[in-house]
């Protein structure tokens, strides 16, 4: 026995985070998205996108490289990041909490250490693709989701669920690349990111972009730089 429709938007209006996506799988039969999510739950029928602001106060220290032991403002970043993945995580297991109260199903997939393909660098499930689909932001040229609201300054998690739930409308296809010209490209210490071709959002060599993530002991240039949250306010005035 499941709940009504009424108690399952209840459930979903109360997610206390920043943003909301939903992907209607049956919308969305031809992705990678619906491949994941039925793999991981074979009557999974939506994906709940859950997202949070990073600050723009402590994205501006994102710098790459440091000494052994040498104190880098980069980690305040780093512990604000892992308390917005905590509070995404929570919020998560809450959402499938309440889920099973109303007779469904639901896997919460973590914002922070989600499983990981060392091998091709790529995760369980894609978080960016799911809230393109959700109509939350755009792939940028940095390949980081840029949404209207906070630009590149995001963490998500995500929750796959039985529940069938009506697909969110994109606000806005507006792509603030075009008009930033490249500064994550200009800043990327081992050129990975490169300004994409007809028909493509995005170009990057991710596997030169992760030697020098892990060899310098971290980097995130391209976030830190990103101007979309300010080029996406601009735009709209």
């Amino acid at each position: 026995m499941t709940g009504d429709n009424a108690e399952l938007l209840d459930v979903i209006d109360s997610i206390n985070v920043d943003r909301v996506g939903i992907v209607n799988l049956g919308q969305n039969i031809d992705t990678g998205v619906y491949t994941t999510a039925v793999e991981l739950l074979p009557d999974a029928k939506s994906v709940i996108v859950l997202a949070n602001e990073l600050f723009s106060e402590v994205v501006q220290y994102l710098t790459s490289g440091r000494k052994i032991g040498e104190l880098v403002m980069r980690d305040l970043f780093t512990r604000n990041a892992d308390i917005v993945n905590g509070h995404l995580d929570w919020e998560s297991y809450k959402l499938v909490k309440k889920l099973h109260e109303l007779g469904y199903k639901g896997i919460p997939l973590t914002a922070g250490d989600a499983p990981f393909d060392t091998r091709y660098l790529e995760g369980m499930l894609s978080y960016k693709e799911a809230a393109v689909l959700a109509g939350m932001g755009v792939i940028g040229w940095n390949t980081i989701l840029l949404t209207p609201e906070y630009g590149a300054r995001i963490r998500m998690s995500c929750v796959v669920t039985d529940a069938s739930l009506e697909n969110t409308i994109p606000s806005n296809d507006y792509v603030p690349c075009f008009d930033c010209k490249g500064a994550c490209v200009k800043v990327c210490p081992v050129q990975a990111i490169r300004r994409p071709g007809e028909g493509n959002s995005c170009s990057i060599d991710k596997y030169k972009c992760n030697t020098y993530l892990v060899s310098s002991g971290g980097c995130a240039e391209c976030l830190r730089v990103c101007p979309a949250d300010r080029l996406y306010t601009s735009k709209s005035s």
